[in-house]
């Protein structure tokens, strides 16, 4: 039975404040040796998102970690989206400007998969649908991992955890696209106005409305969001298919690393959208605190979990946040050997929530 630390996020006493807990925590998840270069993976949030997880949250565990023995740098990947992480040298400038410095925490920056996101390493997983993916280089080629993740909704997936953290984070470019490709939409000519929102946020050129030329087209989705017309159209069943490659792609840094890899969840400002997103929503539920273990199905699990129990007070779960069912992406991960989804809960028990 996989034991999943938990620290209450109803603090009352100066003593047991986060950073505190992350060093209580630390000792019982951390898979650092003396001489490892540790890659700390982070997501450092869009420029203009204001609640993803704190530079001081990713600084106690890079001290930590130097004072394990091992060299840190604190590390994301590139993106297909158009935004401030398209490529390395935009990324590191939106993580400077959302406060993720080397003076902030004690770590250089790295981005993991090169400058334009195609530096990564061919891994196999042996998995239903993907037999292999492509794992970041820097990533890859670290001796050990701590994956620190913010727990919030996702429209596709409708969670993002430690899983979504490796088998979409952990990726390089073209690992990404893999996942995505079920996720190919087409035009409604009858709705589309012609109004060029969807060109502007397409970095591939794919999209001459109203045609999409699915060779160049990576379904990422970014352009359906942007149709006010509702014109574009995903497959029906986009999301069902990309979470179970999320979750086989998750077993891709889990077998580089040999399985040295250590998960913080942050549960924290808790809302809709992921931290890819330039704003932050209200929080759909109340804050739930800090979940921590060496299993990502089972983290991923519990952290579900103890959401779920806060929503039951209003008669809702992590399921209607989007009408996405998130278990889709863990019971695949669990299906291709990346954890299982059992797990005793160890620590501050769940308080009940407030009326």
């Amino acid at each position: 039975m996989n034991e999943i630390i938990f620290k209450t996020a109803k603090i009352t006493r100066p003593e047991d404040n986060q950073i505190e807990q992350i060093k209580s925590i630390f000792p019982h998840i951390s898979p650092v040796r003396a001489g490892d270069i540790v890659a700390v993976k982070i997501h450092p949030g869009e420029y203009g998102n204001t609640t993803h997880i704190r530079p001081v949250i990713v600084r106690t565990v890079v001290d930590l970690v130097i004072k394990a023995g091992g060299i840190p740098f604190v590390t994301d990947t590139t993106t297909l989206y158009r935004g401030m992480k398209l490529n390395a040298a935009q990324l590191i400038t939106g993580a400077a400007m959302n406060g993720f410095t080397h003076a902030s925490m004690n770590a250089p920056f790295i981005v993991a998969d090169g400058l334009r996101g195609g530096d990564a390493k061919e891994v196999r997983i042996d998995g239903e649908i993907l037999r292999s993916i492509t794992v970041a280089s820097a990533i890859a080629e670290a001796d050990s991992m701590i994956v620190i993740s913010h727990g919030k909704g996702h429209p596709a997936s409708g969670f993002g955890g430690a899983v979504k953290h490796l088998g979409m984070g952990c990726l390089d470019r073209a690992g990404k696209i893999r996942v995505h490709e079920p996720g190919k939409p087409n035009i409604d000519p009858e709705k589309c106005t012609q109004c060029g929102g969807c060109v502007e946020v397409c970095p591939w050129g794919a999209i001459t409305p109203p045609e999409i030329d699915h060779s160049k087209c990576c379904g990422e989705l970014s352009c359906a969001d942007a149709c006010q017309q509702e014109a574009i159209i995903p497959p029906p069943d986009a999301s069902e298919k990309m979470q179970k490659r999320l979750g086989e792609a998750a077993m891709g840094p889990i077998k580089a690393l040999a399985g040295r890899i250590g998960y913080i969840n942050w549960v924290y400002d808790l809302t809709p959208g992921c931290d890819c997103f330039n704003f932050s929503g209200e929080r759909f539920v109340e804050d739930i605190g800090i979940l921590a273990g060496k299993d990502p199905v089972a983290l991923d699990a519990a952290t579900i979990d103890l959401i779920n129990e806060r929503m039951k007070i209003i008669g809702s779960s992590i399921y209607n946040v989007w009408g996405v069912d998130p278990l889709i992406h863990i019971e695949s991960a669990e299906k291709t050997g990346c954890g299982s989804r059992k797990y005793n809960l160890i620590g501050d028990p769940l308080p009940h929530p407030k009326l």
